[in-house]
């Protein structure tokens, strides 16, 4: 890892997922690519080159961020739920693929840099 991160966000909200990607830009990040799906985004993680994965929870199509952080966490990606979803069983299942962190949308912009620059401070402490 350098002084940035390669994200990969996975948001089925095109305006949510456009300012994620603007501020992960704004803040010297690398946007791998925003997917809408949970296929898309596990297509993703398979071909490497992702650092932390933004997931949302409710996704279009049959899989979940869930089911996406549980690929993450197979392939060592950390990730971080952006969520609106307060359901506590779907709350739980997330907490359960061990994120950074679970965020609650509207996102917390001071919140998610602190996130993404304590895993690039973890990274060079190796």
């Amino acid at each position: 890892m350098s002084g940035s991160l390669r994200v990969l966000i996975v948001e089925d909200e095109y305006f949510v997922a456009s300012f994620m990607a603007d501020l992960m830009e704004e803040w010297g990040h690398e946007v791998v690519a925003v997917c809408a799906t949970g296929t898309a985004a596990i297509e993703h993680l398979e071909r490497g080159g992702v650092e932390i994965a933004l997931l949302d929870i409710k996704l279009k199509g049959d899989l979940t961020g869930v089911d996406v952080a549980d690929v993450a966490r197979a392939r060592k990606v950390a990730h971080v739920f952006v969520s609106g979803s307060g359901d506590p069983t779907t709350h739980s299942a997330a907490i359960a693929t061990d994120p950074l962190a679970f965020l609650q949308k509207p996102i917390n912009e001071k919140q998610l840099r602190s996130i993404l620059n304590g895993l690039l401070v973890k990274a060079f402490q190796i």
